[in-house]
């Protein structure tokens, strides 16, 4: 019996000094927001005040289009999810494509509020800020999710839905 307990602490000892060995492996000092900036904002990105926070967005392509492309990212993501898709068509279209609250280099929402229909205002206000009255939206994992529920509440600034791998709608499975 004592062997037996003597392999099992051996062993969580042997677990407990592995993890606390990665952890401070890949331990990294928090970095200042402007060297961040300095990365990850070169030009075209450009910052403006929506909602109280300053918000990351890059806007490429004619200005001239009619009904620009809104890229919106997912989860642990940035605008440049979308850098592939953006080069793809800024020759053509106009591509807008923001870092959400919380992710990024846009700050936490002022009011801790993060419910879907606040990420929804967010975006909305975006588009006015930028004179988008109507937009191709598209949306990858939580951006799908939030692309889908701004088109549902404001059917009117939404030409087309593109989902990607979006998240959220409810599964009702019937077996």
């Amino acid at each position: 019996m004592k062997t037996a307990l003597k392999v099992v602490g051996g062993l969580v000892l042997a677990l407990l000094l592995l993890v606390v060995g990665g952890v401070a492996a890949s331990w990294a000092p928090d970095r200042d927001v402007e060297t961040l900036k300095a990365k990850w904002a070169p030009a075209p990105s450009q910052f403006t005040e929506i909602l109280g926070m300053q918000a990351h967005y890059r806007d490429e392509g004619p200005r001239d289009d009619a009904e620009p492309i809104v890229l919106l990212h997912g989860t642990s993501a940035s605008l440049h999810t979308w850098d592939g898709w953006t080069e793809a068509l800024k020759g053509q279209r106009r591509v807008i494509r923001m870092d959400l609250p919380g992710f990024g280099l846009t700050g936490p929402m002022p009011d801790g509020n993060y419910r879907l229909t606040r990420y929804v205002e967010f975006v909305v206000a975006l588009m006015d800020k930028l004179g988008v009255q109507k937009a191709v939206v598209a949306g990858n994992s939580f951006g799908g999710n939030l692309a889908w529920k701004v088109a549902v509440d404001h059917p009117q600034r939404v030409s087309k839905l593109v989902l990607v791998d979006a998240a959220g709608y409810p599964f009702d499975p019937q077996s």
